[in-house]
């Protein structure tokens, strides 16, 4: 297999001649459009009589319109009981929080790529400076580690 040529497709076995199929059947004549043999009838109707004076309430409107309007204020008293049920409300001064966005990138020889991400958003203090500091210590030393194993993984491939 070393001489460079590929291996040869296996030879298909043979195939049998086609047949010829049977000849279409001749066109069928139109039908003919179906003639109802009775005339349809004309009945004279009569609208339906109205009801009686009780039943008629559609005639004044405002029932309906005073109905709905209560049942909003109703509806909507009940929606803001509910929605602001067990809230309480503080007002104190704090300090702005701070969103700091911390990356991680470590480059093993395989040449794969990991990557960390932490998103942190906490109010500023002592004790979050100097966890601050000594993240960015760290991500300092990462990133030299870094570039010393890609300046290893350059020589290695150059002289390789």
């Amino acid at each position: 297999m070393s001489s460079g040529e590929p291996p040869r497709p296996p030879v298909p076995p043979p195939t049998q001649p086609t047949e010829r199929l049977a000849p279409p059947p001749p066109p069928l004549s139109p039908r003919q459009p179906y003639v109802d043999p009775v005339a349809p009838r004309v009945v004279e109707r009569l609208p339906p009589e109205p009801p009686p004076e009780e039943y008629r309430r559609w005639e004044n409107p405002w029932p309906a319109i005073l109905a709905a309007v209560l049942a909003l204020i109703v509806g909507g008293a009940i929606g803001y009981a509910i929605g602001h049920k067990g809230e309480t409300r503080q007002a104190t001064a704090r300090e702005p929080a701070l969103t700091r966005t911390v990356t991680n990138t470590t480059t093993v020889p395989k040449v794969v790529v990991q990557t960390n991400t932490v998103t942190q958003t906490a109010p500023a203090s002592s004790a979050n400076e100097e966890r601050r500091a000594e993240a960015e210590t760290s991500l300092r030393k990462a990133e030299r580690e870094n570039q010393e194993l890609k300046r290893q993984l350059e020589e290695a491939g150059g002289s390789g």
